[in-house]
């Protein structure tokens, strides 16, 4: 009798540890979330060496070609701090592991303004806009823009901003998301986590960053130097999460699986 209540005990570990493999067995809807991005003393100086500032204005510039013109600003900017505080809109994941974060209507301005001879300014901006996080490849992807003064807008496309130089998510619930609760067939949970590494600016996206901005792009200008070779800084990222309150059926068959065992024992044993 010992014996076999050991082996149910056995069977019941089983089953716990089968179910812990299948994670919450939760089918999560596309989530929202705030984080941010804060640059680093590196990466101000890189910007004070080239006579640039980073601009976040309230309301998105109506300039034609930028998309979400006229909308709330979902980017704040501390300068105090180095902060880019994002909202992100769209937060999704593959299983418990959440795998991207995307911010709508978010718009960093980078903008350069230099004295001409003639006592004329000239004013050049970099614009990134629609910020998406993808923790999976750890790399900061945005729509990037230029413009001179107030000429036509020139686009990019979505280009790769920044990438950690260590993969992976770190700190908080390290990218997946922990069940908080069930109520009314709904089940709810969050996730939150940095990139583990320091964020390095694309080579290609620095390139086009500099020369938008009147800038050098010789291998030996040290301000190019700067720019390339800058920890521009870290990230921060949480997301909420909501889920019908039904597991997957992967989690029922494993369920079964153990409850046929407990019963086979069990028939065992009254035979014995």
């Amino acid at each position: 009798m010992k014996f076999a209540s050991k082996s149910i005990l056995a069977v019941a570990a089983f089953m716990a540890a089968g179910a812990a493999s299948a994670a919450s067995g939760y089918v999560w809807n596309a989530g929202t979330g705030t984080g941010g991005l804060t640059f680093s003393a590196d990466a101000l100086s890189a910007l004070s060496a080239s006579g640039s500032t980073i601009v976040t204005a309230a309301t998105i510039p109506t300039i034609t070609g930028l998309p979400g013109a006229g909308a709330a600003n979902t980017a704040i900017y501390n300068k105090s701090t180095g902060n880019v505080s994002l909202a992100f809109n769209n937060a999704t994941g593959v299983g418990d592991t959440l795998t991207s974060l995307q911010a709508a209507n978010s718009l960093v301005q980078i903008r350069r303004t230099t004295f001409n001879d003639d006592e004329t300014t000239t004013t050049r901006s970099v614009f990134m806009g629609n910020f998406d996080v993808n923790l999976t490849n750890s790399t900061i992807f945005a729509n990037l823009y230029s413009r001179t003064d107030s000429g036509a807008l020139v686009s990019y496309g979505k280009q790769a901003i920044f990438t950690a130089d260590v993969p992976g998510v770190v700190g908080g619930t390290g990218g997946n998301i922990v069940v908080d609760g069930v109520s009314g067939g709904i089940a709810t949970g969050h996730a939150s986590g940095s990139l583990a590494g320091s964020l390095r600016m694309n080579g290609t996206t620095a390139n086009t960053v500099l020369s938008a901005l009147g800038l050098s792009t010789a291998a030996t200008d040290p301000v190019a130097t700067l720019v390339r070779t800058a920890n521009w800084g870290t990230t921060s990222a949480s997301g909420t999460f909501t889920a019908p309150a039904v597991p997957e059926p992967s989690t029922y068959a494993m369920m079964g699986m153990g409850l046929l065992g407990i019963a086979a024992m069990r028939r065992r044993l009254t035979k014995g």
